[in-house]
């Protein structure tokens, strides 16, 4: 259990020390306009499950092997209450990266600037290709966005080519994007699910 409370606490400072740099950085650096799934990104959308796993690890471990029955069953049941709060976003987080872990997003609004690219190719630019159509863009957001710890929503372009989707391991927000292409006339659904599923 030592071993579980040493990682908690390197994890703890691993994040304040990237929220210090970000902030620190912020002064100096201009706004960015280019996305895609950083460490620093994927490191603060899991910060909450890793840190409740941690927890009713460090919790629960030691009486998981309890010689009284009882204390063991209330260590099984407060290590499943964890995970089960945990594992919604732990797998969304999972799926998310496996469908935009090379995906880069150019986007600058004030700029007039849109550009997707997979695996460093630039697979969608509206200023060659047109804006998407006729299929209406798909804006899918979670209902219950306090189950998942984080903000889980993707929009689905749908192109010629096939569609291409963009998760909040992106672009951590939507909605400037969902206005922009609104602005340009392109009609965009947004639905509400239990369950933000691709």
């Amino acid at each position: 259990m030592n071993v579980l409370r040493s990682l908690l606490e390197a994890a703890v400072v691993l994040v304040v020390m990237l929220g210090l740099a970000r902030w620190a950085l912020a002064f100096f650096g201009k706004k960015t306009t280019f996305y895609r799934p950083t460490p620093a990104r994927q490191l603060a959308l899991l910060t909450w499950p890793l840190l409740a796993v941690g927890t009713g690890l460090a919790a629960a471990g030691p009486d998981l092997l309890a010689p009284v029955a009882a204390e063991r069953w209330l260590a099984w049941a407060v290590l499943l209450a964890v995970l089960a709060l945990a594992a919604p976003a732990l797998v969304l987080h999972l799926r998310y990266y496996s469908l935009n872990a090379a995906t880069a997003l150019l986007f600058d609004p004030t700029g007039g600037r849109l550009q997707v690219a997979l695996d460093d190719v630039l697979a969608y630019d509206p200023a060659h290709q047109g804006w998407p159509g006729p299929a209406p863009v798909e804006w899918s957001r979670c209902r219950w966005p306090g189950v998942f710890w984080r903000r889980y929503e993707y929009l689905r372009l749908p192109l010629p080519q096939g569609d291409i989707i963009l998760t909040s391991l992106v672009l951590s927000d939507m909605q400037p994007l969902v206005r922009y292409l609104r602005h340009f006339g392109v009609a965009v659904t947004e639905r509400r699910r239990g369950w933000a599923w691709v």
